[in-house]
């Protein structure tokens, strides 16, 4: 928790726009959904986790894992969304499902780790769709896999 709050602390004081599009959560409980998502990753492939604040975000990815890129989605639904294709900018994505309170995602909570994509295979396989704020890019969990990459579950 101190990390995200440091990392909330950061965004306001450099007034950092806050792009969350989750009307039903806090800013603060997105931040911190995602980072435990980061974590489950970190952990199921025993890699370290980034725990360096960044005002104005990472560098497109959230992890290394045998010299890949990786972004971590972190969602409620058990869909890899990307709100633009150019916001894919590692060479994998995984999907892990919060499984719990969004708005407490640190109490009781389990993260489940579907798989990964690469940013070719997810060009080929997304789809547009319209969660009530504009056209996201979605892929759905049967195109998700393990490709180079060894999960230890």
């Amino acid at each position: 928790l101190n990390f995200v709050n440091t990392m909330r602390q950061d965004k306001v004081q450099y007034k950092v726009i806050d792009r969350k599009f989750d009307a039903k959560n806090t800013s603060w409980a997105v931040n911190l959904m995602g980072y435990l998502g980061e974590k489950a990753v970190a952990k199921a492939y025993q890699v370290p986790v980034d725990k360096r604040i960044l005002t104005g975000g990472d560098e497109g990815h959230d992890l290394v894992i045998n010299d890949k890129k990786i972004q971590v989605k972190t969602s409620t639904l058990n869909k890899l969304i990307f709100n633009a294709l150019e916001l894919f900018t590692a060479d994998y994505a995984i999907l892990v499902t919060l499984i719990g309170d969004r708005q407490q995602p640190h109490i009781n909570s389990k993260f489940k780790i579907w798989g990964a994509i690469s940013k070719e295979d997810f060009k080929q396989v997304c789809y547009k769709k319209d969660y009530g704020y504009g056209i996201r890019f979605v892929c759905d969990t049967k195109h998700l896999a393990l490709k180079g990459f060894y999960l230890l579950l």
